[in-house]
């Protein structure tokens, strides 16, 4: 990402992990960012990344018997959506699907068609 300030890209005890990477990248596109974050876009953005990781290491999740079984960068995905839309680390089964939703569009049920 060419938009990173030179002291965050220099520095590789700075990086991002995976989840944090694709979790980043979800909060820049909830927003509205589909191209380079100016350093104001790219710190609001890491400031959410920060409450998450904050709120999480606060409350600790447990196994989650509601959340989805899906790819790790689709998980990611899932948990940065359910955070901007309802400040949940452990979100509800209403606020997965409608995260799922956000995402990726509408899931069909069997007795939705």
């Amino acid at each position: 990402m060419s938009a990173v300030p030179a002291t965050f890209a220099d520095d590789p005890s700075l990086s991002l992990t995976p989840f944090e990477s694709v979790f980043f990248q979800t909060v820049l596109e909830h927003r509205g960012i589909s191209n380079r974050p100016t350093l104001a876009e790219f710190t609001a953005a890491l400031n959410v990344l920060r409450q998450f990781t904050e709120q999480r290491e606060d409350n600790p999740s447990e196994p989650d018997r509601w959340e989805p079984s899906v790819d790790d960068e689709t998980k990611a995905a899932l948990r940065a959506k359910a955070f901007l839309m309802f400040g949940a680390t452990k979100p509800s089964p209403a606020q997965w699907h409608k995260a799922h939703g956000a995402l990726f569009g509408p899931l069909l049920c069997e007795t939705c068609g």
